[in-house]
């Protein structure tokens, strides 16, 4: 889910997008019979929505171009815009919508695989060979009811970006437990630096960041899994405790001095990046920003501590993009083709940079030119956490859609001590039921 501003498009947006889609879809389609056009071949032209912020040089230049000149019978049209997952939702309930369909992780991707708008991939993954080009765990997120229904785009995880001349300088070691991390920030604070930079002024949907690391720091892989299966209640005493300790690091000050719902994103990495915080929780993706504005700021990443005695130490794991072929295009076979080129080990090395990191078996990021030492880091990090099954469960893939939203909209009433923190606790039980009842529930497989 690569975090950035989400802006609601407006219905004007949304109904000029469906207009021009259901133009293109009209134009494209007329033509020969034997699918010639005045003599020349028929021009395939496949509409697909990206983020403003997915890496539009990358697509333009690394992946479309090659592709259409390869193919002079496919036409890549992209719309870009600030949220094109929202602007999809209302196309594909009318009927419409672009050919690729691409979401910010994969729960919304199923949600529209039960809702019957998505071409099952099996036949085209057996054509192209998806079902062993990716990495394992990928699998099961973009499969509903034993069938594929999407491509993984991009993996994430979170960890702890840290100041590494900072933690040099005053001597402060990286935290093994909770009450390491708690003492650590006490000690920060004295000395008037910030301890973890913090935003969400701009974006409200950035909290899920910090509830996702709370409750895989706190109740560990499995338990987590009870409680996204529906085993054990949200307002649970093992729930309760995660976001306690959450609410505790924000009240406490360690959260970006209890300003994060007053400043942006933006503004909490310049704190981290000019020294005022010493570090930053965020997810994988922040490592673009890193490598290209840190200059001489010599920063390391460590994953957060468990937060709880008995609980391993573990990476939380999500999809952060994931492809779909829209029902309703009139060319599924070469949106197929075209997901089939952007998921080639030699293309999606060229867009870790602009994209992130990728679950593509045979991805060499050493053999990638100039790429900052820490995606390497990452990557083989992930890959230790990986074989020792010490993963666990991000929510913008694995926690249902409206407990999710529900989750990090109400966050900061808790903080800001607008709603206890037994109310809200309740409400995540009762919205998650609502969920389930929904069939929203995320399916776990062995």
């Amino acid at each position: 889910m690569k975090k950035a501003t989400k802006v609601f498009a407006t219905l004007l947006v949304s109904c000029s997008l469906i207009a021009a889609t259901a133009c293109g879809n009209a134009g494209k389609e007329a033509g020969n019979a034997d699918g010639q056009t005045g003599g020349k071949q028929e021009v395939k032209e496949i509409t697909w929505y990206l983020h403003n912020q997915y890496g539009k040089e990358y697509f333009e230049n690394d992946v479309i171009k090659p592709f259409e000149d390869q193919h002079p019978d496919i036409k890549i049209n992209v719309t870009y815009n600030a949220d094109p997952e929202q602007i999809t939702k209302s196309q594909l309930a009318a009927g419409a919508g672009p050919d690729i369909i691409t979401t910010d992780g994969t729960t919304t991707l199923r949600q529209f695989a039960k809702a019957g708008y998505l071409v099952p991939l099996d036949e085209y993954s057996k054509q192209y060979g998806w079902d062993e080009r990716f990495i394992p765990w990928a699998y099961p997120p973009v499969t509903v009811e034993g069938s594929m229904i999407g491509l993984p785009g991009k993996y994430e995880t979170e960890f702890v970006y840290y100041n590494k001349t900072l933690f040099e300088q005053n001597g402060w070691e990286i935290p093994k437990s909770y009450e390491e991390l708690v003492e650590l920030c006490k000690k920060m604070t004295e000395k008037g630096i910030i301890p973890f930079a913090f935003g969400a002024s701009d974006y409200r949907g950035a909290n899920e960041w910090w509830l996702s690391m709370a409750y895989n720091a706190t109740l560990g892989p499995e338990t987590l899994k009870k409680v996204l299966s529906g085993e054990l209640p949200w307002n649970g005493p093992e729930s309760t405790e995660a976001v306690q300790k959450l609410v505790d690091l924000w009240k406490n000050g360690y959260i970006n001095d209890k300003k994060s719902h007053a400043i942006t994103g933006e503004d909490a990495t310049t704190l981290f990046l000019s020294g005022q915080a010493a570090m930053k929780m965020e997810g994988s993706w922040l490592l673009n920003t890193l490598s290209t504005k840190a200059g001489d700021l010599d920063w390391g990443i460590f994953p957060m501590p468990s937060w709880k005695e008995g609980v391993e130490t573990n990476l939380p794991l999500a999809l952060g993009i994931a492809y779909g072929i829209n029902k309703n295009s009139k060319h599924p076979d070469a949106v197929a083709e075209f997901l089939d080129y952007v998921t080639q080990p030699e293309v999606a090395a060229k867009g870790v940079v602009a994209m992130g990191l990728q679950p593509i078996k045979n991805l060499d990021l050493k053999s990638i030119p100039d790429l900052d030492k820490h995606y390497i880091e990452v990557s083989e990090l992930l890959d230790d956490y990986g074989k020792r099954d010490a993963t666990g469960y991000l929510s913008w893939t694995f926690w249902p859609a409206q407990t999710r939203v529900y989750s990090y909209d109400n966050i900061e009433a808790v903080f800001l001590d607008g709603m206890d923190l037994k109310s809200y606790m309740d409400k995540m039980e009762s919205t998650y039921q609502e969920d389930k009842a929904s069939g929203k529930v995320y399916e776990f497989t062995e």
